[in-house]
């Protein structure tokens, strides 16, 4: 894995950088300790934002380079259909979405992923975390995976101290500025 450190966020993004780079950071030792597939698919989305044009990369499921926020929009929506197991969208949805025809998941590529619990459950892990990063939710517990990457229940008091280290990574700091505005799922459409 090529771990960049985050040097900003984009303007898209509501958390700040502080909790942004702390969360990352958590995000991988969590995968590192549990090796869950939402943790990695977490940790992915967030460090995807570390992208730049001397450091491509591939993007978490469609096939956008740059952290934009509609590439971002697009990552989210279809993480979102893969963690649910969804047939192959029609055409017409991959349009409503803006996701370009050369960004779009092929039908084979689409089968194998939701056929995979591992999969899914790493779609799940950047459909959370890009939900965060946009403002569609503002709980960054949503993060803490439950199962690990055998496929145990992670231990409920286990995710209770995930989730505390979360909430506290994100938490403003004493007289800072509130976050930026979030922006609804409607956003998007």
């Amino acid at each position: 894995m090529c771990v960049l450190r985050l040097r900003s966020v984009p303007e898209w993004v509501r958390p700040p950088l502080r909790a942004v780079s702390g969360t990352e950071e958590f995000q991988l030792w969590v995968f590192g300790r549990t090796r869950a597939p939402q943790a990695l698919g977490s940790w992915s989305a967030l460090s995807w934002l570390s992208t730049t044009d001397e450091v491509q990369s591939p993007g978490l499921l469609v096939r956008r380079n740059s952290p934009t926020e509609v590439a971002a929009w697009a990552e989210m929506v279809v993480a979102d259909e893969v963690a649910d197991g969804g047939a192959y969208p029609p055409t017409s949805w991959w349009t409503e979405h803006r996701i370009e025809v050369p960004d779009r998941l092929d039908r084979e590529e689409w089968a194998k992923r939701v056929g995979s619990l591992y999969e899914r459950h790493y779609a799940h892990g950047v459909h959370v975390a890009l939900a965060w990063l946009t403002g569609s939710v503002d709980d960054p517990a949503l993060m803490v995976p439950i199962r690990d990457g055998d496929g145990e229940f992670i231990l409920q008091a286990t995710r209770d101290e995930y989730r505390s280290v979360l909430r506290k990574l994100s938490a403003p700091l004493p007289g800072t500025a509130t976050p930026r505005p979030g922006r609804s799922l409607e956003h998007r459409r």
